[in-house]
């Protein structure tokens, strides 16, 4: 299973970068950094075009992502002094470095969050910060009323920011093959691990493209 999550981000890693629903968000996640001295960890940093904007927030920033390819990409396309990149499974990531910033972009629905989120309050500093932006599965009435908003506003939103949609046969192909090794959990179900893990005051809400976002504080 793994191997297969490092074949398909690897054939991501080779397309062009553009806008996505992820970037859509990223100055909530940044609105959150508020140590310019800390040091950040980008968990799943896929090309480094999120670190890099991170990395001009604060001191130091590690990405790390599973796939080669992807770090190999992330050097040639988004790299800074203060950046530095490494092929690393999290799970067998030092705990002896520890991080006033994790921050994860659609990554955790490929992680067994049992074993991940008590490493992350162990690789924490103290008021130091988990940010995560991932999807989840969509169900119940609050999702299908997003959804019926969504999707017109997504047509709307692709236009203004990419123009007009030309058909990439690779790119389609490509995240075909990734949808079959996705694993999404509810949004309560999610709630409820979150709170088993970190704590009951985690800031956690849906978001309208099929996304949601959660911040947690350790004390």
């Amino acid at each position: 299973m793994k191997q297969d999550i490092i074949n398909s981000f690897n054939r991501i890693a080779l397309l062009e970068d553009k806008w996505d629903h992820n970037q859509h968000y990223e100055k909530l996640l940044l609105k959150e950094i508020k140590n310019g001295d800390g040091v950040a960890l980008d968990l799943g940093c896929g090309t480094g075009e999120f670190t890099q904007k991170l990395s001009r927030k604060v001191k130091r920033v590690y990405g790390i992502d599973i796939a080669p390819i992807m770090i190999k990409e992330a050097e040639k396309r988004h790299k800074t002094n203060n950046i530095t990149y490494s092929v690393k499974d999290f799970d067998s990531l030092n705990e002896d470095v520890k991080y006033d910033y994790i921050i994860s972009i659609a990554t955790f629905h490929h992680l067994n969050l049992d074993t991940v989120l008590p490493k992350i309050k162990r690789l924490l500093n103290k008021n130091g910060v988990l940010i995560v932006l991932d999807l989840y599965e969509r169900k119940g009435l609050i999702d299908r009323i997003l959804d019926c908003i969504a999707v017109p506003m997504d047509l709307i939103l692709k236009r203004i920011k990419i123009g007009k949609i030309k058909v990439n046969t690779e790119e389609i192909d490509a995240w075909e093959e990734h949808s079959h090794i996705d694993n999404y959990m509810t949004y309560n179900k999610l709630k409820k691990v979150y709170n088993k893990y970190l704590s009951k005051e985690i800031k956690v809400r849906r978001l309208l493209f099929w996304r949601y976002l959660m911040v947690y504080r350790q004390k």
